[in-house]
C-alpha cells in the first residue's frame, strides 16, 4: 500500500504557531473538539482555528491540483 505525503508542511506550521501540529492533527483525527485540543495543548482557541484554516486550505489546494492533473 502506498502512503501519500501530506500536503501540510507540518514543520513550517509548527514553527509559525509554536505548537506541535502533529498533536493537533492527531486530536482532530481522534474526534476531539477544538476546545479540548486547545486546552490540552495550552493554546488559544483562535490560534487553533487559524491552524485549521491553513490545514484545510493546503488540502484543498492539493485536491484542486490533483483534479487538474487528472483531467485532459
Amino acid at each position: 500500500m502506498k502512503t501519500k505525503k501530506s500536503p501540510v508542511d507540518v514543520k513550517k506550521l509548527s514553527k509559525k504557531y509554536k505548537v506541535d501540529i502533529n498533536k493537533v492533527i492527531k486530536g482532530w483525527k481522534a474526534d476531539k473538539t477544538d476546545t479540548e485540543i486547545a486546552e490540552a495543548l495550552h493554546i488559544d482557541l483562535l490560534k487553533l482555528l487559524q491552524i485549521r484554516q491553513e490545514v484545510e486550505e493546503a488540502h484543498l489546494k492539493e485536491r484542486i491540483a490533483r483534479r487538474k492533473k487528472s483531467s485532459p
